[in-house]
């Protein structure tokens, strides 16, 4: 998914070591390292932790449903949040290493993992999660038609044995990333599955907190006492741990800044700016790596960037270099971003040309684009107008539209209300020509639906990307273990970077900063780790 300064929201992963040599259960696999505060404090000092309380957290984009297992609108924020009230079956700790969750233990083979549930893990309605429950829920995402976010493209099968809290995941394939990807996926209980439309204000699930009161703007969650069952043994019993948790939508991000600041917020993600400002004012942040800014061109054939040459011109005008520097990070190099990375090593700068806006109008004007009487580009009567979608304040769309008007481009930019956003990724419906956003995803097989298959509502290719070459190596990829699947992996995502089917332009930092007598701790799978809030 990508980020939500664009569209969509998950995160990255770390590179896969050699596997040679490795036990099943030390497959190291999706980055989750755990930051701790990045800055000094800007707090007083405490008399100590404090006894229940509220956390209030901001939510940067809109986020309609409380439901993990639906689209909620594009956003991808349920792919941080749904675990306050959703548990995985495991977790990673700081260095990377897989710790418990719902399984305290698990086996991995090349087509069938296994887990042994934990035993005492109770769902939110105090009645006891089996492993038939479990079995339920990951068969539900691993059902295409369901088009859940979790979908793996490699299929599975799931069995629950409730006799010895056993559930077995077994493929028809070798699948390399079975862990990372259905051990990662948040559990709903039997209440949930059984009554969908209740989950979009209510939560049925074993996590630390239950959701109790939402009115589309805010969220409001209590903690569950007696939890016991968190990352290797986290409960929700210790000092300073909040009462109560309240996700509230606060899109812009200077607002959201001003709010830690005055301590009416405990805690939020912060993009652009603001972020020296809060840094210059020392308060307290955590942060890691992600891929912030790309474009996923719009390929149905009455689309512009239904032509490789187009999309390639749109990156070629763009200077990356200019961008990193707006939103202080870097140049993106690869088609996925974090550090470490699994199977790294597709290459943007290998792939794709580099800034040149006389090249990118030479390209244009080869594809048929001829220069207009007003500058803008013209092609059998039709205008070069370039419209792209974006869901979040960002601070580099208006230098997007300075660059591709130097070469002929109008560019449009559209704001989408969460209702457009749900229906360009479930209904494959807009008129828009790109999104823009950085893919957020730990693994190939993450990207995967994105970029290839069915188009909505069939499928998650939202962009209607049909690249053979991509197919061809991804196939090749999901069916080979370690360093063979690793470097068919990097040959297929080349072959995107080289058709420009999604364009990476720059990487930063996430970065989750907390007011005066609050911390949290955040990591790539979880902004922020649902266990570590404390009020002091």
């Amino acid at each position: 998914m990508m980020t939500s300064s664009g569209f969509m929201g998950m995160v990255h992963a770390a590179r896969r070591p050699t596997r040679r040599g490795r036990t099943a259960a030390a497959l190291v696999v999706v980055a989750m390292l755990a930051q701790t505060g990045c800055s000094t404090g800007g707090g007083e000092a405490s008399a100590g932790p404090k006894k229940g309380g509220t956390f209030t957290f901001a939510v940067p984009v809109d986020l309609p449903s409380f439901d993990p297992y639906a689209s909620n609108a594009g956003s991808g924020e349920m792919a941080y949040l749904a675990y306050f009230a959703y548990d995985p079956l495991v977790n990673q700790t700081a260095d990377g290493k897989f710790a418990s969750g719902l399984a305290e233990t698990w086996q991995v083979g090349t087509t069938k993992t296994t887990f042994v549930l934990k035993k005492g893990v109770t769902c939110s309605d105090g009645t006891a999660l089996t492993a038939t429950q479990v079995a339920d829920a990951l068969n539900f995402v691993g059902d295409p038609k369901n088009l859940t976010p979790y979908y793996a493209t490699v299929p599975y099968q799931v069995a629950g044995d409730d006799t010895t809290g056993t559930v077995t995941v077994t493929t028809k394939q070798p699948f390399g990333f079975s862990l990372e990807t259905v051990g990662n996926i948040p559990i709903v209980c039997a209440a949930g599955l059984k009554n969908r439309k209740a989950m979009a204000t209510t939560s049925a699930g074993t996590g630390p907190y239950v959701l109790k009161s939402s009115n589309q703007t805010s969220y409001t969650l209590e903690n569950r006492s007696g939890y016991t069952w968190g990352p290797d043994g986290a409960t929700t019993d210790v000092p300073g741990t909040p009462q109560q948790l309240v996700l509230t939508e606060v899109t812009n991000f200077t607002t959201a800044a001003s709010q830690i600041l005055a301590g009416q917020l405990n805690g939020g993600r912060i993009n652009g700016p603001d972020v020296d400002r809060l840094t210059a004012a020392k308060v307290t942040h955590t942060e890691h790596p992600y891929q912030k800014v790309g474009l996923s061109f719009n390929e149905r054939a009455d689309h512009v960037g239904s032509d490789v040459a187009v999309r390639r011109a749109i990156y070629q005008a763009i200077d990356a270099k200019a961008v990193a520097q707006v939103i202080k990070g870097t140049p993106a190099t690869g088609l996925r971003a974090g550090k470490p990375l699994p199977c790294a090593g597709a290459s943007v700068q290998e792939m794709l040309p580099s800034f040149d806006p006389a090249g990118a109008g030479a390209a244009l004007e080869a594809a048929g684009w001829k220069a207009g009487s007003d500058g803008v580009r013209v092609k059998n009567g039709r205008r070069l107008t370039f419209t792209i979608f974006f869901q979040s304040d960002d601070n580099v769309l208006e230098l997007f539209q300075k660059y591709l008007k130097a070469v002929g481009v109008d560019a449009k930019l559209h704001r989408t209300t969460a209702q457009e956003a749900q229906d360009l990724f479930t209904k494959g419906t807009g008129d828009w020509d790109a999104t823009y956003g950085g893919y957020a995803v730990p693994l190939p097989t993450n990207l995967q639906q994105y970029i290839s298959g069915a188009l909505p509502p069939a499928g998650y290719n939202f962009a209607a990307v049909k690249n053979k070459a991509y197919d061809s190596r991804a196939a090749e990829a999901t069916a080979q273990l370690g360093d063979d699947a690793c470097a068919s992996w990097v040959q297929a995502e080349n072959a995107i970077l080289k058709s420009a089917d999604f364009t990476p332009i720059a990487d930063a930092s996430i970065k989750v900063f907390t007011s005066r007598g609050a911390t949290l701790e955040a990591n790539s799978l979880r902004v922020p780790v649902p266990t570590s809030l404390r009020l002091n």
